[in-house]
């Protein structure tokens, strides 16, 4: 008896009154023996139910083994319908669809007349298609169809974050397992590339179990390195790949015992983590590393990385061991580390491209924040997408879907290539074909993995010379979609097409393989690569064939600094000009010359944000220089601007007197000359004084003081120059300037004899600033420092007079200083 049927009669109990969370391990029968218990229940046997695979190869196989079960061909009782097939009947009861394809059903009939039940199975995937198809299926329960029963399935799932968006949903678990699984953590030497540790392995074990492998790789690269390995060293066992990109005949040739009775070894990515019942297999090896394609934000870029898998997959894997004998699971990695792994895989919502998304949500009506997502995409995520989809004319600002969003939707598919074909066919028939077969490409495995270029004419030279490709079943797919006949396609203006889709990545050749790309980021090409030798000298022009229209690029581990290109095509410049006039802009360039010193301006010719052509411009506009003068100083910051000293006292005292003076009314203020003041208020007290200055030199020139003094009216000045003045008059009748410091000091610099006479010590602020006094030498050093000139006369002034007078007998050193003329002169001028 499988596990999951200790639950099956409570589950149709709670269908009867309300939706289901249901978790059970892998090979408890979830996505078997569960879905055909519910097509016996009598609230189900007149209707239909659907149940959401995330994968292609799960989908059918499931198919397949309850219509056996039923004893029935494929498409009597249980169908199933992927991308590209539709294999139901009007007697289908079951129907087994992917994720993209339960959308569609639920845009295109949201009542959904018939179903009973939708059952999402596997959901601790968390794909996007599987979130936003719950969102919508909730959405319809809530608002047209209250009878809809909805059932969340999955063997690792986080029921907290499920129960968050159905909190009404009773969760049932089934705890027991099919077989058991001895679990051994095997922590190989990391700096081995991941193929020569799984082969090494697996090599090492394969003598120890009699049954069949399943081991588990990054990718479609790995599993063909592995293989290769493993056929030479294991000949008497066949060794199968299993990943999305094989065909069906391979993939059920991996899936199937082998025909002459060999042991398999199954070499799979994480496609063999769901539904799949493996024959045979009773050793699971797992490298713990998968690659995930995760959405560069800045580049508009998917990135293919390898990183560690979570605990769920690492348990989903484990299970593969488990499904139809007791097992073993290999972990190429310690328990220690096991248990610092993440616990669940980032849902794929928080790391993808989203603008697909946002289409569909502008399709259903709804803004994506009003859906019930168990987790929202960030608003980086969504203005990335709104933004895509309104520069290709797709949604307006308000996210209303246009005429042609509506038309790019029905096609179904990526928005890009919805675009390419409804762009191509108001050139011709022919185009329109040919963006058919560009699409298939686009979407399918590289029939030419070995070409020594990226050029996509070679590739659909191959298949007009292969009929029989793979590929040409997407070809003639797209042709029936939009119900055209193939014909002749135009290869001449392969670029045209390609580029209709993707615009934004139209580039231009900057040197050595690098490209500049119209939306902003860059991209190379390998050096090696036949297409660089096709752009020769030619790539400094503005036309022939410099630029490239890009229709596939990928970030790598490897490549992280800039994309690849993939697939690309040479565009004419007059091909651009005649299909791509909106991304076309003349813009004045006014920027600060770092090396020069000075703002240089030039007008500049775009295509997106790819300037080709520039030329000087004698007279920039007023309120661009006034933007590049803000930009720099505020870049530099105010320590930079070289204040004269004058002006640097001035800030200083204004400074001084706010923070001394209890303002009691704020009419009395002064305004605030502190570094960050400065820097809010350039435009008040320093830009319109720049105007026409394009250089560091006339900056510098601008008389600072004034300026500044300006931001003041006549009342507060008096004010300064009366309690914080410049410079206070000395007993000799002289002007002498006071020092301010930023730290609330006030510094008189004098020689001594100039001083003589003054019975008080000398203040600022109404006597609640006393000034430091520096005593100088005739010769200007210092001999004494003093905030208590009165106590100097006093006390120290007899041992420096007695010094002083050895030193310099010329001049006057009084016994009594207090009450001695001042002078700034020797002794014989004194008398005379």
């Amino acid at each position: 008896m499988l596990p999951i049927q200790e639950i099956l009669n409570a589950l149709a109990l709670q269908l009867a009154d309300g939706n289901a969370i249901v978790v059970a391990p892998p090979g408890a029968g979830k996505s078997t023996a569960l879905p055909l218990f519910l097509l016996q229940q009598p609230a189900f046997q007149h209707s239909k139910i659907i149940m959401l695979q995330p994968r292609r190869i799960a989908a059918r196989n499931i198919a397949y083994y309850l219509s056996e079960q039923l004893g029935e061909k494929v498409g009597k009782t249980i169908g199933y319908r992927v991308r590209g097939e539709n294999i139901t009947s009007a007697n289908s009861r079951l129907e087994i669809v992917t994720e993209g394809i339960l959308t569609r059903m639920l845009q295109a009939s949201p009542e959904l007349p018939g179903v009973a039940l939708i059952i999402f199975d596997e959901f601790h995937e968390r794909s996007i298609h599987a979130d936003f198809s719950l969102a919508l299926s909730l959405e319809v329960q809530q608002a047209l169809r209250d009878d809809l029963r909805i059932l969340v399935m999955s063997a690792t799932l986080n029921a907290q974050a499920i129960t968050k968006i159905m909190p009404a949903a009773k969760l049932l678990e089934s705890k027991g397992t099919s077989y058991p699984v001895d679990i051994k953590y095997v922590a190989s030497n990391s700096r081995m590339p991941v193929v020569d540790r799984v082969c090494e392995l697996l090599i090492q074990t394969f003598r120890c179990h009699d049954k069949d492998f399943l081991v588990f790789l990054p990718g479609a690269s790995e599993i063909r390195k592995a293989a290769e390995v493993l056929s030479r060293k294991l000949p008497d066992c066949v060794v199968l790949p299993l990943f999305s990109d094989l065909n069906k005949q391979h993939q059920q040739a991996a899936l199937m015992p082998n025909k002459e009775g060999k042991r398999k070894i199954v070499l799979a990515t994480n496609i063999a983590e769901t539904s799949l019942t493996i024959e045979g297999i009773e050793v699971v090896i797992d490298s713990g590393i998968e690659k995930k394609a995760i959405f560069d934000l800045r580049r508009g870029i998917t990135q293919l990385t390898s990183q560690k898998i979570s605990q769920a997959s690492a348990t989903q894997r484990a299970g593969r061991a488990g499904r139809v004998m007791a097992g073993t699971c290999y972990r190429l990695w310690s328990k220690e580390l096991h248990g610092r792994l993440a616990q669940q895989s980032t849902p794929e919502i928080l790391q993808s491209d989203v603008s697909d998304l946002v289409l569909e949500a502008a399709i259903w009506g709804a803004p994506i924040a009003d859906l019930a997502l168990i987790d929202q995409p960030n608003l980086a995520q969504l203005s990335q997408g709104e933004e895509k989809l309104m520069s290709l004319g797709v949604i307006e600002k308000s996210n209303k879907v246009t005429e042609f969003g509506r038309q790019v939707h029905a096609l179904g598919g990526n928005a890009n290539i919805g675009i390419m074909l409804l762009k191509s066919a108001q050139l011709s028939l022919a185009h329109q074909s040919l963006a058919c077969a560009l699409a298939a490409l686009l979407e399918s495995k590289d029939p030419l993995p070995q070409a020594q270029t990226v050029e996509v004419t070679p590739r659909l030279t191959f298949l007009l010379k292969n009929k029989q490709h793979n590929i040409w079943l997407l070809i003639k797919q797209w042709h029936r979609k939009q119900n055209i006949q193939l014909v002749e396609w135009p290869l001449q203006d392969l670029a045209i097409v390609l580029a209709f889709g993707f615009p934004q990545w139209i580039a231009k050749h900057r040197s050595e393989g690098r490209f500049s790309l119209a939306n902003g980021s860059g991209a190379t090409l390998s050096i090696n690569d036949e297409l660089l030798r096709h752009l020769g000298p030619q790539s400094l022009s503005q036309n022939n064939q410099c630029w490239l229209a890009v229709g596939h690029m990928q970030l790598t581990d490897k490549q992280k600094d800039s994309a690849l290109i993939r697939y690309a095509e040479p565009i004419k410049f007059e091909q651009m000009q005649a299909h791509f006039l909106a991304f076309f802009d003349d813009k004045e360039i006014v920027q600060w010359d770092e090396e020069k010193q000075r703002i240089s301006a030039f007008e500049s010719q775009f295509f997106g944000s790819i300037s080709f052509s520039k030329k000087p411009l004698p007279k920039p506009s007023p309120v661009s220089l006034t933007e590049v003068w803000r930009q720099q100083i505020l870049k530099k910051g105010i320590p930079a601007i070289p204040f004269d000293t004058r002006t640097q006292q001035l800030i200083i005292r204004v400074n001084l007197l706010n923070a001394a003076i209890n303002i009691a009314e704020q009419n009395d203020a002064f305004p605030d000359f502190s570094d960050t003041a400065l820097r809010q208020n350039i435009d008040q007290w320093l830009l319109p004084f720049l105007s026409g200055k394009t250089t560091w030199q006339a900056f510098v020139k601008l008389p600072f003081y004034q300026l500044l003094s300006q931001q003041m009216d006549y009342q507060q000045l008096k004010k300064l120059d009366s309690l914080l003045p410049e410079s206070i008059v000395i007993p000799t009748g002289r002007k002498a300037g006071i020092d301010y410091n930023e730290d609330g000091k006030a510094l008189l610099s004098v020689r001594m004899q100039e001083l003589y006479g003054m019975q008080q010590h000398p203040t600022l602020l109404n006597g609640k600033l006393t000034i430091t006094c520096e005593l100088l030498s005739p010769a200007q050093r210092p001999l004494q420092t003093t905030d208590d000139l009165i106590g100097f006369w006093q006390g120290s002034y007899k041992q420096i007079q007695k010094e002083m007078k050895g030193r310099y007998p010329r001049h006057f050193w009084p016994d009594d200083p207090a009450n001695s003329p001042a002078t700034a002169t020797i002794k014989k001028r004194m008398q005379q």
